[in-house]
């Protein structure tokens, strides 16, 4: 959905492709990412809930693949701070579920779609309120070395990725 701008052709169009591909066996997100146009750009997506998780190998995996794509990292970054936020506010106010996290923001005037909501429930499982201000101050030192002149962009974010999963 995401790689594809929601388009329905599009969609109809690639998992035929993939039923093609795959024959009888599941479909991985590897094989989405090998074959779908644009597929990488949901690899951003796919750090920000590995970190969400607390999951570090996995999280680094997702980033040296963005290297290698050449990725813009504030963009992550973005996704990241917001989910954060997001996850912030859905503990300040004792959310459950992802339906609650969900209802609780649309009430707000926020939409969100369910999978966004199951990630925030996620983070919010997995980071204590003290952890959740931290990574916000996280990223934004994160960020702001991005921003700065620097050696390595790698290097800033793989101690983000470390100080954030510790």
């Amino acid at each position: 959905m995401e790689a594809l701008s929601a388009d329905l052709a599009r969609i109809a169009v690639e998992v035929e492709k993939m039923s093609l591909f795959a024959g009888a066996r599941p479909v991985s997100a590897e094989d989405i990412a090998a074959l779908v146009p644009d597929a990488r750009a949901s690899t951003i997506f796919a750090l920000v809930g590995t970190l969400g998780r607390r999951d570090r190998s996995h999280s680094l995996e997702i980033l040296d693949t963005l290297f290698r794509d050449g990725e813009y990292l504030p963009l992550a970054l973005a996704f990241l701070s917001a989910q954060f936020r997001a996850a912030l506010v859905a503990r300040e106010a004792s959310l459950r579920s992802p339906q609650q996290i969900q209802g609780h923001f649309a009430k707000m005037g926020v939409q969100m779609w369910g999978s966004r909501a199951e990630q925030v429930f996620q983070t919010v499982s997995k980071f204590s309120k003290p952890q959740l201000e931290r990574a916000m101050e996280l990223v934004f030192q994160a960020d702001r070395d991005l921003r700065s002149a620097r050696p390595d962009d790698r290097i800033i974010m793989e101690q983000f990725i470390l100080q954030l999963t510790a």
